[in-house]
This record gives structure tokens, sequence and C-alpha cells, in this order.
């Protein structure tokens, strides 16, 4: 575990770095295989866990029973700590992806340091506060944003640097990638389609851009169009 990438977490921005490492103290490090849960929607909060390697998916279940991925973690991140300060239940379940390596930080040791140090805790629910402000301006953009542009901002976040060719390996199914861009799987497959026009194939999880630099001007022309 480096201390510089948890220090780097947003709910320790700006944050001395001694007391944090004494909260962690009590942390553990696990390792789990692929489909592993972490824990169930609507379970005791009892820890929050860091990320840092592998990913992790959280969900929830819709009536009719349906899987719906809320977000994908990606090392190094921080994750459900919200509900341990809030609510003492996890809102959503998470589930291992591929193989993690993961720090599991125990809320009740976590809050009783907390506790004895209230400089601590009013900077770091000052931090999480700010975190969460931008993750909310964040998701706002991405409701307000066309399918077609979420589709290709996902797919240029993925491509390498550079203006010409590209082929890669989307990273998760297109059924998860569809839910995490707040679309149904038949609404990215129509996406996908169009975007031939503009030389994209897509065979299975393998993408081919033919132009990054002629997808990239596509994507600034559609966000012009919609100011």
């Amino acid at each position: 575990m480096d201390p510089r990438s948890i220090l780097a977490l947003p709910m320790f921005e700006g944050v001395p770095a001694a007391p944090v490492l004494r909260l962690l103290d009590g942390a553990s490090v696990e390792m789990h295989p692929p489909r592993t849960v972490l824990f169930d929607a609507g379970a005791t909060a009892d820890a929050f866990h860091i990320l840092l390697n592998g990913r992790v998916k959280l969900f929830a279940l819709t009536a009719d029973g349906k899987e719906s991925v809320v977000e994908i973690i990606r090392p190094v991140s921080s994750f459900a700590e919200a509900a341990m300060f809030a609510s003492g239940v996890y809102p959503v379940g998470a589930e291992t992806i591929e193989p993690c390596d993961l720090v599991r930080v125990r809320a009740s040791g976590f809050l009783d340091g907390l506790r004895a140090n209230p400089d601590l805790a009013r900077r770091i629910l000052a931090a999480l506060f700010r975190w969460n402000r931008r993750l909310d301006r964040e998701l706002r953009m991405i409701k307000e944003t066309p399918p077609i542009r979420r589709v290709v901002d996902y797919l240029l976040e993925l491509a390498p640097d550079g203006e010409g060719g590209a082929v890669f390996e989307l990273p998760l199914k297109k059924t998860v990638i569809a839910s995490r861009l707040g679309m149904e799987p038949e609404s990215l497959s129509r996406v996908l389609a169009r975007l031939r026009e503009v030389g994209v194939q897509s065979r299975g999880r393998v993408v081919e851009i033919a132009d990054l630099g002629l997808l990239r001007r596509f994507d600034a022309g559609a966000a012009a169009a919609e100011r």
C-alpha cells in the first residue's frame, strides 16, 4: 500500500499525512478474485474500501430484478465512505470485475479516530463535500449530454493519444458499458452503428477507430452544436 496514493484520494485532500495514516492503522489489505461480492445493498456499512488494483462495479437491482451498474471503480479510489458517514447502510452492492487488491477500512476504528480528533473530522468531511459537489456536476453533465456524445467521449478516454488509427478492447461487456453511460444496450448498439460513418467499427469487445483526429473533431462539432 503506497501511502502517497492513499493521501491523494479526494477524501484526504488537504489533510495532513500523519493523522490520516494513524486512522488507517487498523486497515487490512485484501485480495479478491473476480465476481466476489464485497457487500450487498441494504447491509450495514461497517467499512469502506480503497481499491489499489483491479476494477469493482457498484450496482443496484431494479424492480424486475435486473442489474443496473451505477459506477465502475478504478484504482486508486475509495468507495462506500459516504454510506459509513451518512445512513450507515450500503445503498448499492459492490462486486469485483477482475482480480482486485483492496484496503478494507473498518468503520468503528476510523470513526473512533475522528471523534478523538474533531479538527481532522471537519477537514475530511469538507473534502468529501467538495468531491461530492464535483461528482454531482459531472452527473448532471452526463444526463444532459446526448447518447452519441457519451459513447464517443467514452471511446476517446480508452483510445491512445495521437491522430492515427487505433484498435483496442473494451474493458467491460457492452451491457455494463451501456448501464454505466445511462442507456439501454440497444441504444448503445444503435450509436455504435451510427459511428461507422466516422470510421468506428465494433466487433464484440474489439473497437477499431480509423482516424482518432476525425473522431475528436466529430465530438467537438457535436458539442458545439449543442450550445
